[in-house]
């Protein structure tokens, strides 16, 4: 079995869990199945809207594939949530992408 089958039988196991998708997804991406990677993506936001490392991943597959706008309205959702729940070192990766892109401290 493959990892991309392992992480697929996993997601269909833990029907609630955002981790398997998210896991998936990263997978995918690193081979360059963009849109698979993004429909992992979405389906782990799906089970969980505030699961934070989804949105930086998903920043990152849009930044990848040429999508500015998207990227940046996924990185923004991600630096709130983060900063909501105090995860500092994601809430840091997050400002530095708005920094790059709008030369501003979100």
């Amino acid at each position: 079995m493959s990892r991309i089958e392992e992480l697929q039988a996993k997601a269909e196991a833990y029907p609630d869990d955002p981790f398997w998708p998210h896991a998936l997804g990263v997978q995918l991406m690193g081979l360059g199945r963009w849109a698979e990677a993004e429909a992992a993506f979405q389906e782990a936001l799906r089970r969980n809207p505030r699961h934070h490392p989804t949105y930086y991943q998903l920043g990152l597959l849009y930044e990848a594939t040429g999508r500015e706008n998207d990227a940046i309205t996924a990185f923004r959702e991600g630096a709130r949530i983060a900063a909501d729940v105090r995860d500092l070192a994601l809430l840091k990766d997050f400002r530095a992408k708005l920094r790059l892109y709008l030369g501003l401290d979100e």
